[in-house]
């Protein structure tokens, strides 16, 4: 089910509830291996890179890549280890990752990121709109809320850029240049679901029914993100 919603302005981090929920990963992981089914999108080759959630890295993404691969495109990972959130060497780092698939393809690199790495695919889109096409985010914090996720603390822990900082207000101006297309939750167990579901500049924002780590792997989904990148 997708559909565009009106958020409330109110973020809170999700319940414990939808938390002990995204243990439904699994099941959803089952249904995509089970069934094979093929790709409803069909793609011509176009280029697109998929960047991973916070404390993950490109091992989370393989059932992603694997789906957008068999539909047509030409996926690639991000290549930086594990995401350790918008660090400033990582994000010049990724910069330099967008420039070369463009200057290689020749095209216009579409990026999907998952989580946090939503947000930081917006702002390397913003920062260059010449080279990146469509954005389209899983679960991404794209308020930068620090009331969005119970992993803040964690974040915070392991040294990520604070989330009010001036430099990470920066990086919202320059995201909120690129369009993006956020697919979101409100069973979303990591991030609220209020975070996804709006954002600075234009976002076009599709509800579907999955945990947070389903948005990923559940066959529904990736149908969906197919088509929205080959928009």
């Amino acid at each position: 089910m997708t559909r565009t919603v009106s958020p409330t302005a109110r973020i809170t981090p999700p319940s414990l509830w939808k938390v002990a929920g995204e243990m439904r990963v699994l099941l959803d992981i089952g249904k995509t291996v089970l069934r094979r089914r093929r790709p409803l999108q069909r793609a011509h080759g176009e280029p697109v890179l998929v960047v991973p959630g916070f404390g993950t890295s490109d091992r989370a993404t393989v059932v992603l890549r694997d789906y957008l691969s068999a539909a047509g495109f030409d996926v690639h990972t991000w290549n930086l280890g594990i995401n350790r959130g918008p660090r400033a060497n990582i994000m010049r780092r990724l910069s330099q990752r967008v420039r070369a698939l463009a200057r290689r393809t020749k095209q216009r690199v579409r990026i999907v990121g998952w989580s946090l790495g939503g947000l930081m695919a917006r702002v390397i889109a913003g920062r260059l709109p010449r080279l990146v096409g469509r954005i389209v985010t899983l679960g991404s914090p794209l308020t930068a809320d620090p009331q969005s996720s119970h992993l803040s603390r964690i974040y915070d822990w392991l040294g990520g850029i604070p989330l009010q900082t001036r430099n990470m207000k920066a990086m919202l101006r320059d995201g909120a240049r690129a369009p993006v297309t956020s697919i979101f939750s409100r069973n979303d167990g990591v991030v609220a679901w209020e975070a996804s579901a709006e954002g600075p500049g234009t976002c076009r924002c599709l509800e579907v029914e999955a945990s947070h780590l389903s948005l990923i792997v559940d066959p529904h989904v990736l149908d969906l993100v197919a088509r929205e990148v080959a928009r």
